[in-house]
């Protein structure tokens, strides 16, 4: 984050306290306005805010525009104005509530096997069929009951049990499936770079889509969850969810009062949901205080900069094939491996060590999808430990021969309605290498010789129509292949932008970029100003009482401070309001050497000499 300015600091320090990554009105930004700011340095400190990139304004659809911090840019903001240094629990005698679960890469790597081998089709009213809705929901270790506190949205509470919605949810999310006619299907070429990523990583990209899709959209539980995830919270230790909340508390980031019960609840109710996923556990102290401790699994919060893509070499994943043709896979095996070894071996096990098992069935529903035996036996044995057992090699050996001795083939082939017709065309000079008889009305077109043949036939008064029979595009879910493909370039997995495609439900409100409002010009901050006499702004001067009036309510309109002097003493005064009848002008004074501002209600009898100030930024603005 690059240095701001005293004024700049202080006001995102405001906004990040209040509202923390959540968008607010525009027009409500100048209640967080500090007392010794007026509100055109306001407005000048919001300009810097935006042009910096620490915040953003957006607009709604329908034209509301709201300032809102990047989400990916909140947790070094949050660090930078609260600092927290987090004490690990004493007690070592703690009852576990909640035990970490496998994972959510695996998990998401079981519910991406599944939609490619079996597909999502949609029912003609656009939602998932319930066969296979079920079977889906069986792949996922995670329980719609252990995500109550982790997605409360409206959004995700539609026809689907909400652990499958979650899932579906973030597979759309991360472009790994789209919605394609009548059915959700992967995404092949997004799907091999995710698959290239490490663990860690897939669980970073994970953590932030999950902090930015679910949870309640209220600050105070924003910033608890960003501020666990500061890696002063280190895995492996136990802290007390109470002292976490009562350093926000008293920090400013979470409100005092009775609403500190409800946020307890829900932030417990959150990690509750992350430790479903297997990034945490939850538990209770002998005084029974809910406590929690993040596991080895822990995402890193990213800064939002791209991130280098580490490259897994294959060949030094090695695989441990036992004479019982159970494969077992050690951590940090790239999921790419583990991709192609699913789509030749039946999964068993998926926590910790992952173990599959050869089985004739898989190894034939291996070659349905083009992986050749040969290959398949070839690439296992160079992946294994010490190499394939014997046994087991020989096995898959025999399985090999007793598949690809038939093949059924797709031709297209040419249908004549007339003998006539027929026997022109096996007459064709230019045709015999591009048909093969058949029977009486039909040839087989050649491969590749399709346009050819047309191109003839259109020549002879007997063009085909473009369309051909029985051709058509099926929504039949294909599993992608990766064997072979060690060399691939690297380029990076990047999430798609969020958008009505990338979630289940579409809901939420949609924005559009909005535009900067940083003042090009003073005209633009202080309308009129042309037509005001340079000397109020330029002279220390005692001006008549309707003048010394007229000058303090130009100060009110443009929102700037005016200097004045009260007895012997030079004060800025920021007037905040006009009343009449007796005239007064309301506001807060700022003495020299001191930050806080003290409020005044003066006459225009009640000082001497005054004069205008104009905010620097306006007269850099304005002579730029």
């Amino acid at each position: 984050m690059r240095p701001l300015s005293p004024e700049g600091s202080e006001v995102l320090r405001r906004i990040c306290a209040a509202h923390a990554a959540l968008p607010f009105p525009v027009d409500k930004a100048d209640r967080l306005r500090p007392q010794n700011l007026c509100r055109a340095e306001h407005k000048l400190a919001i300009a810097e805010l935006l042009d910096a990139g620490v915040l953003e304004l957006r607009q709604k659809v329908w034209g509301e525009r709201l300032y809102q911090i990047p989400a990916e840019k909140l947790p070094l903001i949050q660090q930078s104005f609260f600092p927290y240094e987090p004490q690990s629990a004493a007690d070592s005698q703690i009852r576990i509530t909640a035990e970490a679960g496998p994972g959510l890469a695996a998990d998401l790597f079981r519910a991406l096997l599944y939609t490619g081998r079996e597909g999502l089709p949609l029912t003609g009213k656009g939602s998932i069929h319930k066969k296979n809705l079920s079977r889906l929901a069986e792949q996922l270790s995670f329980r719609g009951e252990q995500l109550i506190g982790l997605s409360v949205s409206p959004a995700l509470d539609g026809p689907y049990p909400l652990h499958a919605a979650v899932a579906i949810d973030l597979m759309l999310a991360l472009g790994l499936i789209e919605r394609a006619g009548t059915a959700y299907s992967l995404q092949p070429a997004v799907l091999e770079k995710w698959l290239r990523l490490g663990e860690d990583r897939m669980n970073t990209i994970l953590y932030e889509s999950v902090l930015n899709r679910y949870g309640n959209a209220r600050p105070a539980e924003q910033h608890l969850r960003v501020l666990i995830s500061a890696p002063l919270f280190v895995p492996g230790e136990w802290f007390v969810l109470q002292e976490v909340l009562e350093w926000m508390t008293a920090s400013g980031l979470a409100a005092a009062g009775p609403g500190g019960g409800s946020l307890e609840a829900a932030s417990l109710s959150w990690l509750q949901g992350l430790a479903s996923f297997g990034w945490c556990e939850t538990g209770e102290l002998r005084s029974g205080a809910p406590c929690f401790r993040w596991t080895a699994a822990k995402p890193q919060l990213s800064s939002g900069a791209p991130q280098a893509l580490l490259l897994q070499d294959e060949d030094a994943s090695m695989l441990m094939v036992q004479p019982d043709f159970e494969v077992l896979v050690p951590p940090g095996v790239p999921y790419t491996v583990r991709w192609t070894l699913a789509c030749c071996a039946e999964l068993r096990q998926w926590e910790g060590m992952w173990v599959f098992r050869l089985t004739r069935e898989k190894f034939a529903a291996a070659a349905d999808l083009g992986l050749a035996a040969d290959e398949i036996i070839s690439w296992l044995n160079r992946l294994a430990a010490g190499g394939l057992p014997q046994g087991v090699k020989q096995s898959l050996e025999q399985w090999a021969r007793g598949m690809g001795r038939t093949v059924l083939a797709e031709v297209i082939v040419l249908a004549c309605r007339h003998a006539e017709d027929a026997e022109v065309i096996a007459g064709h000079p230019r045709l015999q290498q591009s048909l093969s008889r058949l029977g009486p009305l039909h040839f087989a077109v050649s491969p590749g010789e399709v346009a050819r043949v047309r191109q003839e036939l259109a020549a002879a008064g007997m063009a085909p129509p473009r369309l051909i029979e029985g051709q058509q595009d099926a929504d039949t879910p294909r599993i992608p292949l990766y064997l072979g493909k060690e060399d691939a370039a690297a380029d990076v997995y990047k999430a798609p932008d969020s958008g009505p495609d990338c979630r289940l439900y579409g809901a939420g409100a949609e924005f559009h970029p909005g535009t900067s409002v940083s003042p090009e010009s003073m005209e633009e901050l202080l309308p009129g100003v042309a037509g005001v006499p340079a000397m109020w702004s330029r002279d220390w001067r005692v001006y008549h009482t309707t003048t010394a009036q007229k000058i303090m309510e130009q100060a009110v309109e443009w929102g700037i401070r005016v200097q004045i002097v009260l007895g012997d003493e030079r004060v800025d005064l920021i007037p905040e309001r006009i009343t009449r009848n007796p005239w007064r002008v309301s506001g807060y004074i700022l003495r020299a050497g001191e930050n806080d501002a003290e409020e005044a209600k003066l006459s225009a009898a009640d000082w001497k000499e005054m004069k205008l100030m104009i905010p620097a930024g306006c007269r850099n603005s304005s002579s730029a």
